[in-house]
């Protein structure tokens, strides 16, 4: 069965989300593939949100030995099958999903960070790595050069950054707080102000240094020889960009709703950045 009618898709990438476009502009040889890294980067995050931390920590080990199943050309999981199906270059860059599972042991930890070298370093890992494996599958069978797994890398940054600032008062509801400890003490912020149902004015600007942080991150870099490469992480950097210039003009009011893109602002956005990718 293809990973295509696997129902992890409608939590992973549902028609008309920004991953969808993302998806809709990755080559069509290698959607499955980038679909997969999705789908497995969902499955680790959810394993993390587990209501039980035993079930949590059990499927996050699971997902240790899948990974390192995977690398050696043997995996179970219908998404990292796909993922083997696609291999052609070399397997060893699977490893790398042991970021995304040092990220979920964070997120499972209800970890805090001291300041915001710390948080970059968390979302290098959360988001980031995953967009680095999308890189290096699209420019198989040749290697990633280093300039553009950086990019790619920082990338991921700025979009697991705007996704904090998006999802503030849920996480905080979940018990995690991904701001960093040093913004909120200079802003006299407690925990309580990020479950409030509306948004303090010190909270306000505290996101907005947040904004600010992840719009450096997903500023594209100029076109290279792998350039091709980052077009899934083209657009979905755009349209993460975009998201948080709504959320900023909507006052950083991401308490009483889910902020997201109007339907018609997706497919605008994601089509401009991927004719300059």
């Amino acid at each position: 069965m293809s990973i295509l009618e696997n129902e992890l898709v409608n939590r992973t990438a549902p028609p008309g989300s920004m991953r969808y476009f993302s998806l809709l502009y990755s080559p069509e040889d290698k959607r499955d593939a980038v679909l997969a890294l999705y789908v497995i980067d969902t499955e680790i995050r959810e394993s993390a949100k587990s209501a039980s931390h035993d079930v949590a920590h059990t499927r996050l080990t699971w997902w240790r030995a899948e990974t390192d199943r995977l690398v050696n050309g043997n995996p179970q999981h219908p998404a990292t099958r796909v993922l083997n199906e696609h291999a052609s270059g070399d397997r060893a860059i699977f490893s790398k999903l042991h970021e995304v599972l040092a990220a979920a042991d964070m997120d499972l930890a209800r970890m805090t960070f001291s300041n915001q070298q710390e948080l970059r370093a968390y979302c290098s890992r959360s988001g980031g790595a995953i967009q680095e494996l999308i890189a290096a599958l699209l420019a198989q069978p040749g290697a990633l050069d280093e300039t553009t797994r950086a990019a790619a890398n920082k990338l991921g940054v700025g979009i697991r950054m705007a996704e904090i600032v998006r999802d503030l008062r849920q996480d905080a509801y979940d018990g995690n707080v991904y701001l960093p400890l040093d913004l909120l003490d200079r802003q006299e912020l407690k925990t309580d102000h990020l479950r409030a149902r509306e948004v303090d004015p010190k909270l306000k600007t505290a996101l907005s240094s947040i904004r600010d942080s992840a719009a450096a991150e997903l500023e594209l870099p100029p076109r290279g020889r792998q350039t091709e490469s980052l077009r899934p992480a083209f657009v979905l950097a755009a349209l993460h960009r975009k998201l948080l210039d709504h959320i900023a003009a909507r006052h950083y009011d991401v308490a009483s709703q889910r902020i997201e893109l109007g339907p018609l602002q997706k497919p605008w956005t994601a089509w401009r950045a991927a004719r300059r990718a």
